[in-house]
């Protein structure tokens, strides 16, 4: 008898498309070398695009440094934000050693959001009209909330990583989030123990906007740590085994 026919190969993976977002005063190139771990453990399987925020805050206090990464900023590195404080923009702070300085963070209004909206739009666009996950740190992490909230087409997103998000204070920005949520997307919040920027509560509140969020909580301050990269990586894993496209 003919022997049995071998079983066909599994068909490759694809690779997931994964939208990532800095923080504040960061960009695109300095939360790229903060990502080494990170990268690493996602490299067979996800293809990452850094964008580039479109407000410009250079001499600002470096609110975002990666206090957990030893990757030095590149000297061509820029300070970018994704929203900027309105407090700042009606008193003329400019630095976080100006009177009256808010940090971003704190800010109760935001300014310059639709920038980013319009920005990732046109990513999207460029994309294919899809991403398949969406990366974000500290303000970036923020951003990515509020952009699933502004743009529906997020929302077919196979997961959300967001390390040291942050809930908006901006009643608007709240607003557009609450009206949007619950989002179905399976989301990771990550957050340090040490982390003297964005408290838990915080990372919490944000967390609160999506159906089933997932934690990871580690020991280090405000930055990825690579004991991060396993846990997103499974992560990645299980949510883009489970969602449909």
């Amino acid at each position: 008898p003919d022997a049995p026919a071998a079983a066909a190969p599994p068909p490759p993976q694809a690779i997931l498309k994964v939208l990532a977002l800095h923080g504040f005063s960061q960009d695109a190139h300095t939360f790229r070398g903060k990502l080494g771990a990170v990268r690493k453990a996602l490299k067979s399987t996800c293809e990452l695009t850094f964008l580039n925020a479109p407000h410009s805050v250079e001499g600002a206090f470096d609110d975002d440094a990666g206090a957990d990464s030893s990757a030095s900023a590149p000297s061509t590195s820029q300070s970018r934000a994704w929203f900027t404080s309105g407090e700042n923009a009606r008193c003329g702070a400019r630095k976080a050693s100006d009177e009256g300085w808010t940090r971003p963070a704190m800010s109760t209004s935001y300014v310059g959001f639709e920038e980013t909206v319009t920005l990732a739009r046109d990513a999207l666009a460029a994309n294919g009209g899809e991403f398949d996950g969406i990366l974000g740190f500290s303000q970036g992490s923020t951003a990515a909330v509020a952009l699933l909230a502004a743009i529906p087409e997020l929302r077919r997103a196979k997961f959300v990583a967001l390390v040291a998000g942050f809930s908006p204070r901006d009643e608007d920005m709240l607003a557009s989030i609450r009206n949007a949520a619950p989002f179905t997307t399976p989301s990771l919040h990550i957050h340090g123990d040490a982390d003297a920027l964005v408290t838990r509560e915080r990372v919490c509140e944000l967390a609160e906007f999506f159906n089933a969020p997932e934690f990871f909580f580690h020991e280090g301050a405000h930055g990825v740590p690579t004991s991060a990269a396993k846990r997103l990586k499974q992560f990645v894993a299980a949510s883009s085994q489970t969602i449909a496209r």
